[in-house]
């Protein structure tokens, strides 16, 4: 069993001492009930026979007179020299986890423990309270303040004059064509309107179908006890200076590998035939987008020509967006969506009243509704 010697710190000059000292080598205070043993994690296991039996004769007692720490050998206090008694505090052993009795380790978990509740003393207590909720007022007033200018800013709008200067427009025209097209189809899916050409038998899908199981042997592995072995699942502060590992016993495992038989499903492949149908049809297919654009204020459609036999339309797509200038300043560019059938109330160097947004973008126009124009984003 792995003995190891631990140090402790005085609480009156904070030097460490070894755990042989029941005083302190730098100011001569005598080690009382309230230090706290502990343990380097890189600490040596002891051999020398004198340390050894000093940490197997138990923990300490203290002293009822003058609260020294005695060795269990001793009789008389080391400290004020009083007999050992049936008063005397007998010191218990401890035990933790083996990393948890560094000093570090032990400064952690008393930070962890809940520090004792002072009730603060009346007038102390008043007068946070009262500080602290005019601090909260004037926060909730700050922040209700900045909240109010925030809106107020993002809400204003400037008036500005601007000059038209042209007319984006995108116009498009999409065409079919009536056309005569070979298809293919499987039985059943062929339309209506279809002339068959040709047809023939072909694979459409392959069905998986059971057939039959078999026995097959597979390995797995398995953890089986092979005895117990003892190891290290503590350390014990003895309270006297020494700390010795706690030892418990276990089962020891080995992964061993097996063979079991299981039964599996045998499948084949059945192959299914469908008659596949060749077929001529005649449909109005999508051929062309004849498309037009422009910066003018004289927009145009393609020119197309339709009989609405083996040719004919299949919609029109057009948008327009109005460019103004900001006059004054830096002659800033705006961009206005206008509805599609609206843009011929405009005309080139127009000049308009119009507002701006807290971001400086031009949100409306004078004389002209939402359903005109569509504010840029």
């Amino acid at each position: 069993m792995a003995t190891y010697e631990g140090k402790w710190r005085c609480l009156r000059c904070a030097s460490v001492n070894l755990g042989r000292n029941v005083g302190c080598l730098t100011c001569g205070v005598k080690r009382s009930e309230d230090v706290e043993f502990f343990l380097d994690d890189d600490a040596p296991e002891l051999s020398d026979e004198n340390l050894l039996k000093q940490a197997s004769a138990g923990a300490d007692w203290i002293c009822l007179y003058c609260g020294s720490n005695c060795r269990a050998s001793e009789n008389k206090c080391s400290g004020c020299g009083s007999w050992r008694s049936e008063g005397n505090k007998q010191l218990a052993e401890e035990t933790r986890e083996t990393g948890d009795w560094s000093e570090a380790a032990q400064k952690a978990q008393n930070a962890q423990m809940p520090a004792p509740i002072q009730p603060p003393k009346p007038f102390f207590s008043r007068r946070l309270v009262k500080f602290g909720l005019l601090g909260i007022g004037a926060f909730g007033f700050i922040f209700v303040a900045l909240f109010a200018l925030l809106i107020f800013i993002s809400t204003r709008t400037y008036a500005v004059e601007v000059e038209v200067t042209n007319l984006e427009w995108n116009r498009s025209i999409s065409i079919e064509e009536y056309k005569t097209v070979t298809e293919t189809a499987w039985e059943g899916e062929v339309p209506p309107n279809a002339r068959v050409q040709s047809n023939e038998r072909a694979l459409h899908h392959t069905d998986k179908v059971p057939d039959g199981t078999r026995t097959v042997s597979e390995t797995y592995s398995d953890q089986v006890s092979d005895g117990s072995e003892r190891y290290v699942c503590g350390r014990i502060n003895k309270k006297n200076g020494y700390f010795e590992d706690k030892y418990c016993t276990r089962t020891k495992y080995k992964t061993v590998t097996k063979t079991r038989n299981k039964t599996e499903t045998i499948y084949r492949d059945v192959p299914v035939y469908k008659t596949r149908f060749t077929y001529l049809i005649d449909k109005w297919i999508a051929v062309d987008e004849k498309t037009t654009s422009g910066k003018d204020f004289d927009p145009k459609w393609a020119n197309v020509e339709i009989d609405n036999i083996k040719t004919r339309e299949t919609g029109r797509k057009e948008n327009y967006n109005l460019i103004c200038k900001e006059l004054g300043g830096d002659n800033k560019l705006h961009k206005m969506e206008i509805a599609t059938d609206k843009w011929n109330l405009f005309q080139s160097a127009q000049r308009l009243k119009g507002e701006l947004d807290a971001f400086g973008r031009l949100i409306s126009l004078d004389g002209f509704s939402k359903e005109v124009l569509k504010p840029e984003k």
